[in-house]
């Protein structure tokens, strides 16, 4: 018979102490006054534009880093196709319009039935449809700036034809800047909306004022976070979508 054999084990071998995670051992909490967190800036105006027109690009008024307006002209694209089909369904429609206006009159006489009147009016209202739908298509052969800013990226150049539905162009507002904080959910108890902080910006090197403006809607199961929006306190003419730092609360009472 073979001896038994008595395993010793000493500290954290036996299971003796607790499993301390990374994540526990970092995590901010309520009783610590003044601890930053990162926060990254978003455009409130921002835009990824796609077309579905088959045409090319005839110009191009604004590259990468430029500032526009609102109703500039960002891109316009080659559209003789597309003003030819739609002249051509609006002439349609001015020829039904005249044959219904006909037959009203011979209905007047008896000469034609209700239903040859109807049946004009029918053909009027799918000319009509006809003609505004190509009018739309017309329409979006220009792009036309949404709002004062300028382009973020711009992947498409004259003479091209974009993807169908594939962004090519990538805008940005001008002001009206965010910042999105990831907070610890126990934050809560004392964050609250029009919460102030400092947020020192990494790339400007500088310290702005901010408030709280949003907090989010539900809390990540995993990490115990919650997304918090705000806001700067005064305009800035110094800082871009994309920009990152760190905010610092303080709780109060703390």
């Amino acid at each position: 018979m073979k001896p038994a054999i008595k395993t010793v084990c000493v500290g954290l071998a036996c299971g003796l102490l607790p499993t301390v995670t990374a994540s526990a051992v970092n995590a901010p909490t309520i009783d610590e006054a003044g601890v930053p967190v990162r926060g990254v800036v978003r455009a409130v105006e921002q835009a990824q534009i796609s077309t579905d027109l088959m045409a090319r690009v005839e110009k191009i008024g604004f590259r990468a880093g430029e500032a526009f307006k609102k109703g500039d002209v960002l891109v316009a694209f080659d559209c003789v196709r597309y003003r030819a089909d739609a002249q051509s369904a609006d002439a349609t429609w001015r020829e039904m319009k005249l044959t219904l206006e006909s037959n009203e009159q011979l209905e007047k006489f008896r000469a034609v039935g209700r239903h040859d009147v109807a049946i004009s009016k029918a053909r009027v209202d799918k000319a009509e449809a006809d003609a505004r739908g190509l009018a739309a298509r017309v329409a979006q052969c220009e792009i036309l700036a949404p709002y004062d800013g300028r382009v973020a990226d711009l992947t498409i150049n004259v003479h091209e034809q974009p993807q169908p539905n594939a962004a090519f162009l990538s805008i940005v507002g001008a002001g009206n800047l965010e910042i999105e904080l990831i907070v610890p959910s126990n934050w809560l108890t004392w964050l609250k909306v029009d919460s102030a902080f400092a947020f020192n910006v990494d790339e400007t090197d500088r310290q702005y004022e901010g408030r709280v403006a949003r907090v989010g809607a539900s809390v990540d199961a995993v990490s115990q976070m919650v997304k918090v929006i705000a806001i700067f306190d005064t305009a800035v003419t110094d800082i871009l979508p994309g920009m990152s730092g760190s905010a610092t609360f303080t709780q109060p009472n703390g």
